[in-house]
């Protein structure tokens, strides 16, 4: 697993005195690291020092967010979950979580941004990194956009796929 953050660089983050953070931040930043691990797939932080701050703001960006939904997990771990009054509906799941179990964009902008920059192509639902390894496969020609079948592409045969 990656090293995990500290309070310290949690509190310097956010712009919040470390005291205020309580017990939980360590637990946060744990939880947070482990989320980013497995989505990313990662076992260590990238080479490049931008890249590393980046997965290191993405960590903090959704420890940060546990740490602020944590008070309501009482209320949230109820056995209603969604309630529908008429035409008004409500969800105890936030925003937030919603996206993240479906592999949308979370609306965090470290966290979105990691995910799309970091994580391994092919290897996770949530990457957008099979937009980049296509773009590698993309044959631009007169007649547009070509993808190009790779089984076939070593025998110089025309691409079989037109992008429109």
């Amino acid at each position: 697993m990656l090293p995990v953050p500290t309070k310290a660089e949690l509190a310097t983050f956010t712009g919040r005195p470390e005291m205020s953070l309580g017990e939980f931040a360590e637990q946060a930043l744990l939880q947070a690291t482990l989320m980013f691990s497995i989505v990313t797939k990662l076992d260590e932080y990238p080479a490049e020092p931008d890249k590393e701050l980046l997965a290191t703001y993405a960590i903090m960006e959704v420890a940060d967010r546990i740490l602020l939904e944590q008070p309501y997990a009482v209320t949230r771990s109820g056995p209603f979950q969604t309630e529908t009054i008429g035409s008004y509906s409500y969800s105890k799941l936030t925003p937030t979580a919603k996206a993240a179990q479906t592999g949308l964009k979370t609306g965090l902008f470290w966290w979105d941004t990691a995910i799309d920059e970091l994580s391994q192509a092919g290897t996770s639902e949530h990457s957008h990194g099979s937009v980049k390894v296509c773009e590698e496969s993309i044959l631009y020609t007169e007649d547009g956009p070509l993808i190009v079948n790779p089984d076939i592409a070593e025998a110089n045969i025309p691409p079989y796929v037109r992008i429109s």
